[in-house]
């Protein structure tokens, strides 16, 4: 059954976009970059996908990265991930990311995160004359992040300790980030986040500085069974305009994704793509800047299932005339919800289903399967896809497909068989198994095709 957005669900959408536009406030423009204000580094990025979506990800966040930018969405982890992100901007300036995701079954989900920039020498000077000496600058941020909710609405923080060094003077403070979703349809998501609500206030020397508080929000749609999604976020942070950011992401096959943004902030376009390969996933971004070109790379690793489901057959061949007569195909999931419904379907070399079955709610560890169609007849010899979907709590599929090759009668190995009869035997070739008969006796079938 589909399932619609009724007016109880869509209410909180519309509450939240009226919300995010009185906090705005009129007549704001759509254009600011970050140059000078305190603590521009928290705000490039977090991963190389986030970068290729113009970090238009406040209402998708479903990754350990993009849970940066709204910390709900570390609710929305199946499995243990840990990402690492590295870039190197402009001034010799280099930037790194790392996090760790940990989902569990009761607890909600934890994050560990950690961000760094290190930056080349500058040269010192004074008001009216430059030295000669050059210093450095870095700054860090680790912090721990927690998610909880439901399948539909989530909510997350983020405690951080911020450090910075510059030229020798350092400091440090703490802060907090906190952010919701609100997923009222499979195809619809929104978030909104606020970046240091509790604000880090770092003193370097004799004066203070306060890093500026920026808040979000955002959502994504999803179309084609989730293969191309459109993201949109309004941020606002202190001492700047209003700025828009937007992102598409197009899946045109399993391990491809492809991925474009604009950040109207720091006014630049990005692309990139993504390579999920089982449970590795490595992506790229170029992002086109005023201050020149910047190529990102980062790397993502989901331990168990990473994708909702996943299936394993414990044998590559079988022969439904052999030894081993059937095939057993493993199943796992994982999904933050529920499962409501499971199909498998096998199909012939031609495309043509041979045998489906299904089931309500979690699908068995093991389905076994000798090589018969739907009306219990052996299939022919030849090679067979195999395709299982879930469709969890929300209408969301997750599918996996593998295949096997069936060996029938006529690719077996030639093997004697022997017929005994009245004390003598006989000996030929043929393509079963050994079969004896006895005169005494009858006949007893002791393997291959009688």
């Amino acid at each position: 059954m589909k399932r619609l957005i009724g007016s109880g669900r869509i209410l909180p959408v519309l509450a939240l976009i009226a919300a995010w536009s009185l906090f705005a406030g009129p007549g704001t423009a759509w254009a600011a970059d970050d140059a000078g204000v305190p603590g521009g580094f928290l705000r490039y990025g977090a991963s190389a996908r986030s970068l290729a979506l113009g970090n238009s990800v406040t209402g998708i966040a479903d990754d350990v990265a993009t849970a940066y930018w709204n910390p709900a969405g570390l609710a929305q982890l199946r499995t243990m991930e840990v990402t690492a992100m590295g870039a190197t901007m402009y001034n010799d300036t280099r930037y790194a990311f790392t996090s760790l995701g940990m989902p569990t079954e009761h607890w909600g989900t934890f994050s560990l995160n950690g961000t760094m920039t290190s930056s080349g020498e500058y040269q010192r000077s004074t008001w009216d004359a430059d030295l000669d000496e050059t210093f450095s600058e870095k700054e860090s941020i680790f912090s721990l992040g927690y998610a909880h909710g439901t399948s539909r609405l989530t909510w997350g923080v983020n405690l951080k300790a911020v450090g910075q060094d510059i030229g020798g003077a350092a400091g440090s403070s703490t802060g907090m980030d906190v952010g919701v979703m609100y997923r009222p349809h499979r195809l619809l998501s929104v978030g909104a986040a606020v970046q240091n609500l509790i604000t880090p206030k770092i003193t370097l020397v004799d004066d203070e500085e306060e890093l500026v508080r920026s808040s979000r929000a955002g959502l994504a749609l999803r179309f084609f069974k989730s293969r191309i999604c459109m993201t949109a976020d309004i941020v606002k942070t202190k001492y700047m305009d209003t700025s828009f950011r937007g992102g598409l992401e197009i899946t045109p096959l399993r391990y491809l994704v492809l991925r474009g943004g604009y950040d109207s902030e720091r006014e630049h376009m990005s692309a990139g793509a993504g390579f999920p390969i089982e449970n590795w996933q490595f992506d790229y971004a170029f992002v086109s800047t005023d201050l020149g070109s910047q190529n990102v790379f980062s790397a993502t690793m989901r331990f168990g299932v990473p994708f909702g489901v996943k299936m394993k057959a414990d044998r590559a061949l079988f022969s439904p005339s052999g030894s081993d007569r059937n095939v057993t195909f493993a199943i796992q999931t994982a999904v933050r919800g529920t499962v409501e419904s499971w199909r498998l379907q096998i199909t012939d070399g031609h495309g043509r289903p041979v045998r489906t079955l299904t089931g309500n709610g979690v699908p068995p560890e093991g389905v076994t399967w000798a090589g018969e169609d739907s009306d219990g007849r052996l299939v022919d010899n030849g090679e067979y896809d195999v395709h299982v979907t879930i469709v969890d709590d929300m209408g969301q599929e997750w599918d996996y497909d593998t295949s096997v090759e069936i060996l029938g009668f006529s690719d077996r190995t030639h093997v004697p068989i022997r017929v005994e009869v009245s004390g003598n035997s006989l000996e030929d070739s043929s393509e079963t198994n050994e079969t004896t008969y006895s005169s005494s006796g009858g006949a007893t079938y002791r393997g291959g095709n009688q």
